[in-house]
């Protein structure tokens, strides 16, 4: 029979929170560790005269908890192979925010007995010392698994072993990213003792109370919480009875302008390199998507947990460099494994579905799009000097056409194509390029038509050659770079 490893839980308190069971087996025992002396039980049972070793050496050692846990891992094993029975008592329950646990049962089970023992946790008494029915829901975190734990608002949030001022004003950062910087928080010392102490204080407060290792602090449910929860409650009020009218209103064919236009939005931002406008555009944007789920949810569609779980497994399957065992030398690798998988994905092989691309892209995506494709199969120029010459012919033919007075738009289109061909061997992307010049003749302009009022001429009075004055002095104002981000441009002039 293999020898044992007795888990014990201290309880949340003193001696009184212990179990008689617990009390006695950890009286008896010949080999007994502590994880930390700084507990009431723990205290209470040296005071007895129970001998034993406790780790928190290895707190002061050690610069990292995962790394005090394995030691501890390592220091108990050894002991287990020594020793028919050894045991080690930790605070509150011992499956409760107990990482030194799971590590144990993880990697001792195979070799020995591990006997987990349970016991009062700190979360019994903490559900009497403050209003928190668990029935309503709650999520216990520990202080550094806040970001991207799932939290909503909606739930009690449990934050235990608070232990300082440093762990409490990262806590309230990371809660700042979710509730109000107003909203009352608990804090409880000493949970089940004589020395229990609970007040509340504002969140923004929170790193100037006073903490020790027996400190939690409660986040009560808030019904300002930022989350993707809140975000689609917002949208099923909008669209459910008592909602607004014109949001009920909406189909997926009704809403296709506006996504359009968001996207379009978001793109202006960019380019401003407006950040500040760009996190308002981006969640203009995320609404359209929002809105599209929840027309789908109410029609027996979809669901927007669906919309998740597609790009969520979609991202996995096409990254095998990532989530699996294949290797990739370079970024262009990565594009070919992704042309791979999403093309057994989507069962590509009648010619047609070549060029199944969305009918409602923009001409000049359009064409990089297709010119892309086909240069998978090698109908590709070898170098730059082809796309150059055949820019250099089609400017040719279109002159021819325009002489004749036929075939001039067939031709012209010729000449976009092939400057579209051209960009990718100079690595320019089309619709940018065209974007930045337009903005460029913008600001040019405007720059243009304040130098004429400057000099008290309006637009209207100047004749073509007055034009031109004026335009080589913007221009040139602009290689000096005078001219900046006109407020103009950016309101779509």
């Amino acid at each position: 029979m293999s020898n044992i490893l007795h888990v014990v839980g201290l309880g949340p308190a003193g001696l009184e929170s212990m179990t008689l069971g617990d009390y006695r087996m950890i009286k008896e025992a010949g080999r007994v560790f502590l994880r930390t002396v700084n507990h009431p039980c723990a205290q209470d049972l040296l005071a007895e005269g129970l001998q034993a070793e406790s780790f928190d050496y290895l707190y002061e050692r050690e610069n990292s908890f995962e790394r005090i846990y394995e030691e501890i891992v390592s220091r108990l094993e050894k002991e287990c192979e020594l020793y028919p029975e050894v045991v080690y008592g930790v605070p509150g329950h011992p499956t409760v925010a107990e990482r030194s646990v799971v590590l144990l049962v993880d990697k001792l089970s195979e070799r020995f007995q591990v006997k987990v023992h349970p016991a009062v946790s700190f979360l019994d008494p903490l559900f009497a010392a403050i209003p928190l029915d668990p029935v309503e829901g709650f999520l216990l975190r520990n202080y550094d698994a806040l970001k991207g734990s799932g939290i909503t608002g909606k739930e009690w949030l449990i934050i235990p072993q608070v232990y300082d001022g440093f762990i409490a004003s990262e806590v309230k950062l990371d809660l700042m990213d979710i509730y109000p910087d107003e909203v009352e928080l608990y804090v409880v010392q000493a949970l089940g003792t004589k020395m229990q102490k609970v007040w509340q204080c504002p969140l923004y407060q929170l790193d100037h109370q006073t903490f020790d290792h027996l400190t939690t602090v409660v986040v009560p449910p808030c019904g300002e919480g930022i989350s993707m929860t809140k975000l689609l409650e917002v949208m099923s009020t909008l669209r459910g009875r008592g909602g607004c009218p014109w949001d009920a209103e909406q189909t997926h064919d009704s809403l296709k302008p506006y996504l359009i236009e968001e996207s379009y939005e978001v793109l202006e931002a960019i380019e401003a390199q407006d950040m500040y406008n760009l996190a308002e555009e981006l969640g203009d944007l995320l609404l359209q998507v929002v809105f599209h789920a929840q027309v789908a949810q109410e029609a027996g569609e979809f669901q927007f947990q669906d919309v998740l779980k597609g790009i969520i497994d979609k991202m996995i399957r096409r990254h095998p460099h990532v989530f699996g065992d294949v290797r990739v030398q370079n970024s262009a690798e990565v594009l070919s494994n992704w042309d791979q998988i999403k093309k057994e994905e989507k069962g590509e092989k009648a010619e047609e579905e070549l060029f199944s691309f969305p009918k409602g892209l923009p001409a000049l995506m359009l064409a990089v799009k297709t010119q892309k494709k086909v240069a998978k199969f090698g109908f590709d120029w070898p170098d730059l000097k082809g796309p150059l010459a055949k820019v250099y012919e089609e400017l040719k033919e279109l002159e021819e056409a325009m002489a004749e007075q036929k075939g001039i738009q067939e031709e012209f289109g010729d000449i976009l194509f092939a400057l579209v061909n051209l960009s990718r061997f100079i690595k320019c992307d089309p619709e940018d390029s065209l974007r930045q010049t337009i903005r460029k003749f913008q600001l040019r302009f405007l720059e243009m038509a304040k130098l004429a009022g400057q000099a008290g001429e309006g637009l209207g009075d100047l004749n073509l050659e007055k034009m031109d004055y004026y335009w080589e002095i913007a221009k040139s104002k602009e290689k000096n770079k005078e001219i900046g981000n006109n407020p103009e441009i950016k309101a779509g002039v």
